[in-house]
């Protein structure tokens, strides 16, 4: 099926191909002594814009309605009916253009706004990463969408998704199976949009020096738009997109540039609600961790003892918190800040709340906690916080 990229280039095509015969029939009957009036030649026509076009058109329309009421221009019966047969055709290239400028963005913004809302049913972040591409053609209205990951200084062609698979695009996608990781420099497009967190737009890539060659070469591109993923304060990735042999437009970029900003916020919901569920699962077993625990002591039996050590009745300061009644065997194990960290760990506390609560960096807290999960041969945190509470639990009678 055509996308609306395609049948939009299509329109513009036509209605330039029949702007620029009506401005070439209009501009001969202007006459030669109107060459002065701001008028371009017929190859920048040509290879102008729809709104350039309309402008010119709208000038040369003004020209041919003065030639006609100019009471000393000796203007024939021929003459009139040729002036008014350009103006009409004037008038209805011009009416196109605006129908076609006015329209085509309401329309695709429209077509945007109901892709991102089949996007939105989805909450698994796997499922969004393989969906966005296709979703990015369909709702943008692309031949072509490229999804690249960034991390850093590097970025890396990831996923692809075309309408029609080719030989070119298949030929696109081992280059992307094989492509290892694209260093940002300077000079690259990508770095620029990474740094500035705007969207970009190529009309040539053949001779515009700040494209990735081999991409271009890959990927057969000829002009193209891209756009940033923005996460918070930082690019986690970028979509590429084109037209196939058709060219892009501003429309184009800017179309591409308001799906990034809606996939990027769908995508980081995803992420957070994955986060509280693994967060869920990992309560749910620390807490049958201690559940299976204090079952254990309560089932203990009791012996006749005195205690070494008084009662809680008797001790006059604040009971400390479960980092603190450290056993001998955790001590023999675990540093001193690996043992504040796995008693925090144990009250439910997250990496940043740890972080927080000990004046540290979270990257430094998940160092600890990879220790700690190491040092106690165990697979996740609920285990290790199950040995935690097993071995402190009992210390104070040990």
């Amino acid at each position: 099926m055509e996308s609306t990229s395609v049948r939009a280039a299509r329109r513009r095509r036509e209605l330039r191909e029949r702007g620029v015969t009506a401005y070439r029939t209009a501009r001969d009957l202007v006459g030669p002594d109107r060459d002065g009036a701001d008028l371009e030649s017929l190859e920048q026509v040509a290879d102008a814009d729809l709104r350039t076009l309309d402008g010119q058109l709208a000038l040369l329309g003004g020209l041919l309605r003065e030639r006609l009421s100019d009471a000393d221009s000796d203007v024939s019966r021929e003459d009139v009916v040729s002036i008014s047969q350009a103006l009409h055709e004037l008038h209805t290239v011009r009416f196109g253009i605006h129908d076609h400028l006015g329209h085509d963005r309401l329309r695709r913004l429209d077509e945007l706004d109901r892709g991102l809302s089949q996007l939105r049913l989805l909450t698994d972040q796997d499922q969004l990463i393989d969906a966005v591409c296709e979703a990015a053609a369909d709702a943008c209205g692309f031949e072509r969408v490229m999804l690249s990951s960034v991390d850093d200084d590097t970025w890396r062609p990831w996923h692809s998704y075309a309408r029609t698979v080719g030989p070119p695009e298949r030929t696109f996608l081992r280059w992307m199976r094989d492509q290892p990781r694209i260093q940002l420099s300077h000079m690259l497009l990508e770095s620029e949009m990474v740094r500035r967190r705007e969207p970009a737009i190529v009309h040539d890539a053949a001779r515009d020096a700040r494209v990735y060659r081999p991409l271009a070469v890959a990927a057969t591109q000829s002009s193209y738009v891209s756009a940033p993923l923005v996460s918070g304060d930082r690019v986690i990735g970028l979509l590429h997109a084109d037209n196939g042999s058709e060219g892009v437009v501003d429309l184009d970029r800017d179309v591409l540039w308001f799906f990034a900003i809606g996939f990027a916020q769908i995508f980081e919901r995803a992420v957070l609600l994955a986060r509280l569920r693994d967060q869920r699962a990992e309560v749910m077993q620390a807490m049958k961790a201690v559940e299976a625990v204090l079952d254990e002591l309560a089932s203990t039996e009791i012996e006749l003892a005195v205690r070494d050590q008084p009662t809680a009745l008797a001790v006059s300061r604040p009971v400390d918190p479960p980092v603190a009644e450290r056993s001998t065997v955790l001590e023999g194990l675990l540093t001193g800040r690996e043992l504040e960290v796995l008693g925090l760990m144990a009250t439910g506390a997250t990496n940043e709340r740890i972080a927080q609560r000990l004046v540290i960096g979270t990257e430094t807290v998940k160092s600890h906690v990879k220790q700690i999960l190491r040092k106690l041969r165990v697979e996740n945190r609920a285990e290790a916080i199950s040995q935690f509470l097993r071995l402190t639990i009992g210390a104070r009678g040990d």
